[in-house]
């Protein structure tokens, strides 16, 4: 005879009951993404960002209104600012990824303050912040891929936004799971709180890819090609 539909419901309920239980007693014994740890790293990297994407908005207006001329970030053929903002990727969604950068660190800043001061954020904000966070890291790494490997050139000021916003993300990400408004898995629920972790990871991931797709050019640099 096969189980009454009630009682698999109620197995299945028992095991999220228990699930969510494991979740809130490992979030409550070992917090890795606090609110104000989580708001202090959206307000510093929120400014470092803002000031990042001024940098390259100016930089930008100098080149449009002094064609020919270059920037202090321009130091060779494959590091360069100019060389970067230039390209139609520096306007791939249709409006300048500066003043994108100015809006949305300006945004996340305020966030993080408002997360440091202890204010209670509504979920919806909980979720615009996480959401608004997703799409920076994956904006960034269109970018970073498109420097890389089609533009083949380096923006120094492009790559201080690349990286304050994964720990950004990474932080992000680790607080929505830790204050339990996105639900998975233990183990995988485990991994992304170790937000610290990861971003480093990802910085490792960067450097060597950067490391292999200019070797040629750091050999001709450092005076070895």
């Amino acid at each position: 005879m096969s189980e009454k539909p009630s009682e698999n419901t109620a197995d299945e309920a028992a095991l999220r009951a228990e699930i969510d239980a494991e979740l809130a007693a490992e979030r409550a014994t070992r917090p890795r993404a606090s609110s104000r740890l989580t708001g202090l790293v959206l307000l510093l990297g929120g400014l470092v960002g803002w000031l990042a994407a001024l940098e390259l908005q100016v930089g930008k207006e100098f080149l449009l209104a002094n064609p020919g001329e270059s920037l202090a970030c321009d130091v060779n053929p494959f590091i360069s600012c100019g060389d970067v903002m230039m390209t139609w990727q520096s306007s791939a969604l249709g409006i300048p990824n500066m003043a994108i950068g100015l809006g949305g660190f300006a945004i996340m800043g305020v966030a993080g303050a408002l997360m440091l001061s202890g204010t209670a954020l509504p979920t919806w904000f909980r979720w615009a912040r996480l959401g608004g966070m997703t799409f920076a890291f994956g904006y960034v790494h269109f970018l970073a891929i498109s420097a890389i490997f089609v533009i083949r050139a380096l923006c120094p000021w492009c790559m201080v936004v690349w990286a304050v916003t994964a720990p950004m993300f990474f932080a992000t990400l680790a607080r929505t799971v830790e204050h339990g408004d996105l639900r998975l898995p233990a183990p995988l629920a485990g991994l992304l709180r170790r937000w610290v972790l990861l971003s480093a990871a990802w910085y490792l991931l960067v450097i060597v890819v950067i490391a292999a797709a200019f070797w040629r050019q750091w050999l001709v640099v450092l005076g070895i090609g």
